[in-house]
């Protein structure tokens, strides 16, 4: 189990969308490289890292079986997380991020730290670009957790490999029989 440092870097890549936004305002306005080249590096470093960790996770983490009694697709939310991504560029007539590096940092830290708070790690457009899926599942004992998956989940009843990235998140690791 990854814990922490995956729950952390889940929620840092699903913020990468909101770097590569920044970047690209920042290139819209004519900014020169350094204004906006900074932004767009960290957005592309999270993805990259965002991937190494869930590849590193699949191959090394210990493995277990999950019994999928019932299952949802997560997601109800969107509207709400789409709201707080574009909550920046909307306060200025130029947009916010666009003078001091420093206040972008801010917006996005607390962005972060709702994030976590809500637990809202099955809001993440760069795991969905990856191919993910994200799904609450109940196992036989009726205790909730979120799996993240690249298979459809189909039908509830089937075992599924899967390594535990932190408390109540599990990947999944082999082909579903979905």
């Amino acid at each position: 189990m990854l814990n922490r440092f995956a729950k952390f870097l889940l929620m840092a890549t699903a913020l990468s969308p909101v770097l590569g936004a920044v970047a690209v305002n920042e290139f819209a306005r004519d900014r020169p490289w350094p204004k906006w080249g900074g932004w767009l590096a960290a957005a592309l470093l999270l993805v990259f890292l965002c991937r190494g960790l869930l590849r590193y996770a699949a191959k090394n983490a210990q493995q277990h079986q999950l019994h999928i009694k019932a299952f949802e697709r997560d997601g109800k939310e969107v509207l709400a997380f789409l709201l707080a991504y574009l909550l920046p560029f909307v306060s200025t007539k130029d947009m916010a991020f666009a003078g001091d590096w420093l206040t972008g940092a801010y917006i996005l830290a607390i962005i972060f730290l709702v994030f976590a708070h809500a637990g809202a790690f099955h809001f993440n457009p760069v795991m969905g670009l990856l191919g993910y899926h994200f799904y609450s599942v109940k196992n036989s004992d009726g205790v909730s957790y979120l799996l993240i998956s690249k298979a459809e989940l189909r039908r509830p009843g089937q075992d599924v490999e899967t390594v535990r990235l932190a408390h109540g998140i599990y990947l999944q690791t082999g082909d579903a029989d979905a």
